[in-house]
């Protein structure tokens, strides 16, 4: 019987119950014993009485905003144009508010227990911290839900006026729940981090105040004109295009691939990493921080390949520009894996390991778990594998074709990137086994990547070889960074240039990259095998003090 809901507590299912009837114990589950922080969360929420007020200051802000526009346009617009209107104003609007509002009320939820003293009762409750980060969102997500719910009359005016439909606005709104997801998952990925109360809130509305604007600008106005190109049923120049798009765009494959599958791919991915964070953070330093991350990197690796590698393939013409834009894409969430697991710890703890004995967990799940070297073997991997799949599907799409420029500029930017992806494995590696703390490691991998990508260009700059001449001048200087290859896709493109010198001296440089990777990721896996055979001494030794101590307290009492 639950103490919060008096209801008959249903167990979760076993590992013996599969498919839809798993399904439904979950369910069941959930239904009869739901998140205790959850329920904890909402009861203090319900005892606030300066809630009803804050939403009602909402709404009404929001209300007076929409029926001042409104009447303004009565005079010169007609029904349907100031509906559209209202609807873009409204719901442009209400993403600065989910935004906003999101992120400031999951930064208060976690920190605010550090703060408060109330941390350490909660952990002593035996509540794992995916639990504890569950209950933490959900209770953050009701809360902003709670504001949307109250604009949502507010919301249907448009609707009134004409200009835009019912399945629009409702589409709106499911958009907006979603963004509150996201925004909610944000807040408590800093707010973990945290230890501080002010601080979370202060750094997380900060990002959000920069991040909002821009994030608006490049998905709405963006968004909507690569969106006319595609369709163009689809008005351009409206920020809310999206509603517009689901309704009036014809149901074919690019409808599945672009409205469907990638914003659902993109969506879960960028929650998933954020829960992970979350829990990370929240997890005691000898437990193991590492798997879910590293299974998220992982698993957002091989699907990024394989979209990649789907859509170049399946672009009726053209396969340079989607190849190009995977691999950039591909290495960009290379280089932000190797940022996250800066701060991966030298090997797994005594209680990692103690863990993976009594689960039995294979060799691919002891992989994924703690370590520096295991962090770098699965970048490496996942690296080579999912460039090297998006490599060959475009070198056989644009072979097809019959475009063998194309086919070289493809193999030589995957082939720079690679190695490029290894020397940024390969100093990560090195930085965290000789750095005591993860920031330090962090920031210096952020200045020494900086220095190779833009300091040839600056001893390029200085040395006076570019501005003059073609991109042969400035090869020795420049070719060490890794933006080389993209500045010289013309020159290799072109064929009334011979591109063998470029695709020398680029190959040179990619393997002196990818040999220095290797020297600093072998000095990484010394060092920290030196650091762990040390530890396990330690270890030992003491293990072996404290059994001779026990020893020689139970002599006496086993000779009296």
């Amino acid at each position: 019987m639950s103490f919060q809901t008096g209801i008959r507590v249903v167990p979760p299912p076993g590992p013996e119950v599969s498919g839809p009837a798993r399904l439904r114990a979950w369910l069941t589950h959930l239904a009869s014993a739901p998140n205790a922080v959850w329920v904890r969360e909402l009861k203090q929420a319900a005892r606030l009485t300066r809630t009803p007020f804050i939403l009602l200051a909402v709404t009404l802000l929001a209300t007076l905003l929409i029926a001042t526009i409104g009447a303004l346009m009565i005079g010169f617009s007609f029904g349907g144009s100031i509906g559209v209107a209202l609807f873009h104003t409204f719901f442009s609007l209400s993403f600065f508010v989910v935004t906003l509002a999101g992120t400031a009320v999951a930064a208060n939820s976690i920190a605010s227990e550090r703060e408060g003293r109330t941390w350490e009762a909660l952990l002593l409750t035996g509540l794992p911290s995916t639990a504890i980060a569950r209950g933490k969102f959900w209770a953050a997500y009701t809360s902003v839900a709670l504001y949307i719910v109250m604009m949502a009359p507010i919301g249907a005016v448009p609707f009134l006026f004409g200009g835009v439909t019912a399945i629009e606005t409702l589409i709106a709104f499911a958009l907006l729940f979603v963004l509150a997801g996201l925004s909610v998952s944000f807040g408590l990925a800093v707010s973990s981090k945290m230890e501080s109360l002010r601080g979370a809130i202060l750094v997380t509305l900060a990002v959000a105040v920069v991040a909002s604007p821009n994030l608006f600008l490049a998905l709405a106005f963006g968004g909507a004109t690569a969106a006319h190109a595609l369709w163009p049923l689809v008005p351009e120049g409206w920020p809310i295009w999206m509603p517009a798009a689901y309704t009036r765009a014809p149901f074919d494959l690019r409808y599945v691939s672009l409205l469907l599958v990638a914003p659902a791919l993109v969506v879960g991915l960028i929650a998933w990493f954020l829960h992970e964070a979350t829990v990370a953070n929240l997890t005691s330093v000898t437990d193991d921080r590492s798997t879910g991350l590293r299974r998220w990197f992982v698993v957002t690796g091989a699907l990024g390949a394989v979209s990649t590698a789907v859509a170049t393939a399946g672009v009726p013409r053209d396969h340079l520009v989607p190849a190009m834009g995977g691999l950039s894409a591909f290495f960009v969430l290379l280089t932000f894996g190797a940022f996250v697991f800066a701060g991966e710890p030298i090997g797994p703890s005594r209680r990692v390991l103690r863990g993976w004995s009594e689960k039995r967990v294979g060799p691919v799940g002891r992989a994924l778990g703690p370590g520096v070297m295991r962090a770098a073997w699965a970048q490496l991997v996942t690296g080579l594998g999912g460039a090297g799949l998006i490599a060959v599907v475009a070198a056989v799409a644009l072979t097809l074709r019959r475009e063998p420029r194309h086919v070289l500029v493809v193999l030589v930017f995957a082939f720079y990137g690679v190695c490029f992806h290894v020397f940024v494995v390969g100093f990560g590696a090195w930085l965290r086994a000789r750095t005591g703390t993860a920031m330090t490691a962090r920031l210096v991998l952020l200045v020494g990547l900086f220095l190779a990508s833009v300091g040839p260009w600056i001893l390029a700059a200085l040395g006076g070889a570019i501005g003059r001449g073609t991109a042969l001048r400035n090869t020795l200087i420049a070719a060490p960074s890794p933006f080389y290859v993209l500045s010289v896709t013309e020159e290799i493109i072109n064929p009334r240039h011979d591109p063998t010198s470029i695709v020398v001296v680029c190959a040179v440089a990619a393997c002196a990259w990818a040999l220095l990777g290797a020297g600093l990721l072998g000095s990484a896996a010394l060092r920290c095998r030196r650091i762990i055979r040390d530890h396990e001494r330690a270890l030992a030794e003491g293990d072996a003090f404290l059994r001779a101590e026990d020893e020689g307290r139970s002599a006496p009492a086993v000779a009296s």
